[in-house]
């Protein structure tokens, strides 16, 4: 099974060699790893290119979070993708236990696990140890996602107008095209909380643009209904 892993990253020196090291150290070993930089200005190209031939990296000028996952996509080499943001995390067995799922039904298109969030602050990791924001969710996002190359061909590349919500656009349009997911209750990817999540620093505009997505959803189902 060839898996194409991408690491999408912007400036993400602080924690991209962790990102990394979470996918080298999957029980199964991805066919390839393929860092795309979006004209980082900091050392996330030389963090990349320190591992040698094991970390493929492609480049392109800053066009924002979606272009930089459809410059990894279409630059990968492998029959299925997986995607880590670059401050985020994979448990060991996240591969393994998605590629099984693939491996027990010919006709599954794309599959993803539940996650769960984590917090660089103590303080904050304190703060929240007991929310709910602490526990599992399903985790319709790229960082837990695997999915074969054809879902790409079919459902389209990630929107590049949009800068908080592509993942989420992307998977409202995968499930409009009637392709078969899976969800894994197991938590298998760690999303890292901090004071730099784009999330966070321009959290209206994200909310505004969620809005809007979900408007453009419901659109397109009540004109086929």
């Amino acid at each position: 099974m060839k898996i194409s892993c991408i690491i999408p990253v912007f400036n993400g020196e602080r924690y991209l060699r962790e990102a990394i090291e979470s996918m080298l150290v999957q029980t199964l070993s991805p066919f390839e790893i393929v860092v795309a930089d979006d004209g980082s200005a900091d050392g996330s190209v030389e963090i990349a290119r320190s591992y040698g031939g094991i970390v493929r990296v492609v480049t392109q000028p800053t066009g924002g979070p979606a272009a930089t996952r459809n410059l990894g996509w279409k630059s990968a080499l492998g029959d299925y993708f997986a995607f880590l943001d670059a401050d985020d995390l994979w448990e060991p067995e996240k591969l393994s236990r998605q590629a099984a799922c693939f491996e027990a039904d010919a006709e599954l298109d794309y599959c993803v696990t539940h996650a769960k969030m984590f917090w660089s602050s103590p303080e904050e990791a304190e703060m929240y140890k007991d929310s709910t924001r602490a526990g599992s969710i399903p985790g319709y996002a790229t960082t837990t996602l695997l999915a074969r190359r054809e879902v790409f061909e079919r459902v389209g590349a990630f929107n590049e107008s949009l800068w908080f919500t592509d993942a989420t656009e992307w998977f409202i349009r995968a499930e409009e095209a009637g392709l078969k997911l899976h969800v894994l209750e197991d938590v298998l990817t760690l999303h890292r909380m901090h004071a730099h999540n784009l999330t966070r620093r321009r959290s209206d505009e994200s909310r505004a643009e969620f809005l809007s997505i979900v408007r453009s959803a419901l659109k397109r189902r009540r004109a086929v209904t």
